[in-house]
């Protein structure tokens, strides 16, 4: 069983940042974002959006299951700010602290209360933080009862967690894959249960939902984990999660959209 460590200088660091900030500029050209559109859209973009709104526009016991700190706000972060305002009861799992890897000093704590704060700015009932060790979840054998458990004590009627297909492909963290599949094992023997299953993270979306109404929230849920705000400046960072959101849009009309995968 992998043990957790701590946080190592990331020596690579400014040759992160030049080629973070270079995707973000080819991205940023008109014909390479329309060309993603093209690529991310759904095959029936119009019944996406409709899904979407209906996902987000009724009151639901949510649990949203993440691998670290930060990525339910960067890549759902809209869909769980339109639920919290809905109503929803939004239940959120961090399964590792993310304290592998970084410059800050203590980093597990400061990552959980980077979390604690984006939490309190998206309106979730709750937080739970597992331990589970940062780029340890493929073989930690606690994984799927851990997820089993809180799952059961939610009684969620919406679950969310990361698709193990990956986003980018041969590209994807191993714990954002090993929860997605984790997810899909445990949603088979849960079928009975009635909730629904959504993945986030996903290059196959079935689902679109509308965040432009709430597209200032999520940039602010998102600048709250600031010891991972170090590839990108601010204004990068907030043009960068547009960039993605008018990518996820699609040929929806959307101006910004999230997009997600329903698994049952």
């Amino acid at each position: 069983m992998p043990d957790k460590v701590q946080a190592r200088p990331d020596r690579t660091l400014a040759v992160k940042r030049f080629l973070f900030s270079g995707f973000y500029r080819a991205g940023s050209c008109r014909w390479v974002e329309r060309a993603a559109a093209r690529l991310m859209a759904p095959d029936h973009a119009a019944l996406a959006a409709a899904l979407g709104e209906l996902l987000v526009g009724t009151p639901r016991r949510v649990l949203a299951l993440t691998a670290h700190p930060d990525d339910l706000e960067f890549f759902c972060g809209g869909t769980l700010r339109r639920m919290a305002l809905a109503g929803s009861r939004i239940t959120a799992v961090v399964l590792s602290d993310g304290e592998k890897r970084g410059n800050w000093r203590e980093l597990a704590g400061q990552r959980q209360a980077e979390q604690w704060h984006a939490a309190r700015l998206q309106g979730y009932e709750s937080v739970t933080f597992l331990g589970l060790p940062d780029f340890g979840l493929p073989e930690d054998p606690r994984l799927e009862r851990a997820i089993a458990r809180v799952w059961d004590h939610a009684a969620p009627e919406v679950v969310f967690a990361f698709d193990p297909k990956e986003l980018v492909p041969q590209m994807a963290n191993r714990d954002h894959k090993a929860l997605g599949r984790a997810v899909m094992d445990l949603a088979r023997a849960r079928v009975s249960g009635g909730a629904q299953v959504y993945f986030y993270g996903t290059r196959s979306p079935d689902v679109l939902v509308d965040i432009a109404p709430v597209i200032a929230d999520k940039l602010r849920a998102v600048k709250a984990h600031q010891s991972q705000m170090v590839y990108l400046d601010e204004a990068e960072t907030d043009g960068a999660i547009r960039l993605m959101g008018r990518i996820m849009a699609g040929g929806s009309g959307l101006a910004y959209a999230e997009g997600l995968f329903r698994l049952m």
